[in-house]
């Protein structure tokens, strides 16, 4: 095990949280997974000492310190960022937050078997990956923030109503650092597929130059 550390975010997370971190830590079992679901951790700057943070989390507000410390954290540290799911629809009032994440969660509707087709498959991350599947929420976001975001996958949700393609996987510069977002998550489950479980992988070793 790499003596390397991730922090696991998980705010606002109503059932599941310890099985999640026990998966998260199983998938990334090359470094040592640090569970928390309370900003006070960015109360200071102690949790500098992570390799990168992972918000899988469904809420969130910070004060303006701790907003600073995680904004600092990725642009002036260097350090790496992967929100899955809910981290785009966290944080509601801190605008800082999505121009660092690169979208905001707009909607949804109801779960469902979407297409994800990979659209840069050079990139480190999704490097062997094909196009493939899921079951989840058909997430829509507001990308108005995040004109430097470099697409890797987008979703086709068959909507009728809204049949445009969704950027779903991202990647991005914020700084110094390095982010990456999916929009996969929504069930517990999600973390025993092994395309996630890949991706999740992949994109810390990205997110930390590993």
């Amino acid at each position: 095990m790499s003596n390397k550390k991730i922090l696991l975010y998980q705010g606002g997370r109503y059932f599941g949280v310890q099985k999640n971190h026990k998966a998260f830590q199983n998938i990334l079992n090359e470094y040592i997974v640090d569970n928390y679901e309370t900003v006070e951790i960015f109360s200071n700057k102690n949790f500098f000492e992570y390799s990168a943070m992972i918000f899988f989390s469904q809420e969130g507000k910070f004060t303006s310190n701790q907003e600073k410390n995680v904004l600092d954290y990725v642009s002036s540290k260097g350090k790496g960022f992967i929100g899955l799911h809910g981290a785009s629809a966290s944080f509601k009032s801190h605008p800082k937050y999505f121009e660092m994440l690169g979208g905001r969660f707009i909607g949804h509707k109801e779960p469902q078997h979407f297409d994800i087709k990979i659209i840069d498959p050079n990139h480190t991350i999704l490097s062997g990956i094909g196009d493939f599947s899921f079951r989840d929420e058909p997430y829509r976001h507001d990308l108005s923030m995040g004109k430097d975001i470099n697409t890797l996958a987008e979703a086709d949700y068959h909507d009728m109503e809204d049949p445009n393609p969704e950027p779903i996987i991202w990647a991005k510069s914020y700084g110094d650092g390095r982010v990456f977002y999916c929009a996969l998550g929504h069930r517990n489950a999600s973390l025993k597929d092994e395309i996630f479980k890949t991706i999740i992988k992949k994109a810390v070793n990205w997110a930390t130059r590993d």
